[in-house]
């Protein structure tokens, strides 16, 4: 028989972290889970929308605490990286999608058209992109510290689905974007026109524009460093060779 008590001692990681993780990986599921099933029932992206932005508000906003966690060192991810990460999503829900829904819920970029099937980019794509990456990077996490290990199929997906998932969702994330600048321009969002008593501009327009122009050299950053963490993890041994330990 298993003695429980004993295996947790030894395996187990940090609770609060368990908790965490398995917490952001069921609210990821659950925003995957209603987007794939409002989108198959022929549901708009204003359906979509709809349904998903209360949970969605709530699982992405609470990433925030994994910038404290590596602040802090509760976990070895470095600071620098993972705010510019979680920067990029808030940015885009609560400067972007919140803010201007009907522009970024109600259009997209078409890439073209495949058995009938219309390819096109906007808050569907972003939504899967997201909730796929984070299901499994959440349940990496989750299982390393429930463990003390993770099995090679998690890890394998982990250092793999980024492949065509980041790309997937920072394309969607620019589109989103782009669809918001017209009504971002028009209406004056979040800005400050001189003259002013503060005696101060800030235009939110531009600022748009320069983050956006910040992804070009940001992609191949984090893009290249997931790629050094895949040839790390994935390269050498497996993790049952590693005794069922990762780095």
């Amino acid at each position: 028989p298993i003695d429980c008590e004993n295996f947790i001692k030894k395996n187990m990681g940090n609770p609060y972290l368990l908790l965490y993780n398995a917490a952001a990986c069921g609210g990821w599921a659950y925003v995957l889970y209603i987007t794939l099933y409002v989108t198959m029932g022929n549901g708009s992206s204003q359906d979509v929308y709809q349904e998903v932005e209360k949970p969605l508000k709530l699982v992405q906003t609470a990433a925030v605490l994994e910038v404290l966690h590596s602040a802090v060192g509760l976990v070895r991810s470095p600071v620098a990286i993972t705010a510019m990460q979680v920067a990029s999503r808030l940015w885009i829900l609560w400067g972007i999608l919140v803010p201007v829904p009907g522009p970024t819920t109600g259009g997209g970029i078409v890439l073209g058209e495949v058995g009938g099937i219309r390819l096109q980019l906007g808050l569907v794509t972003l939504l899967v992109a997201w909730g796929i990456s984070e299901v499994i990077r959440y349940g990496f996490f989750a299982l390393k510290e429930l463990l003390g290990y993770v099995p090679y199929f998690a890890m394998w997906l982990r250092y793999t689905g980024f492949i065509v998932l980041y790309p997937l969702g920072v394309a969607s994330e620019l589109t989103l974007a782009y669809l918001a600048l017209p009504t971002i321009k028009s209406s004056g969002l979040f800005s400050l026109k001189m003259p002013n008593p503060l005696n101060f501009g800030f235009d939110y327009y531009t600022v748009c524009l320069l983050v956006m122009l910040s992804y070009l050299p940001g992609l191949p950053m984090l893009y290249g460093y997931m790629l050094g963490q895949r040839s790390k993890q994935l390269g050498g041994k497996s993790a049952a060779a590693k005794k069922g330990k990762t780095a």
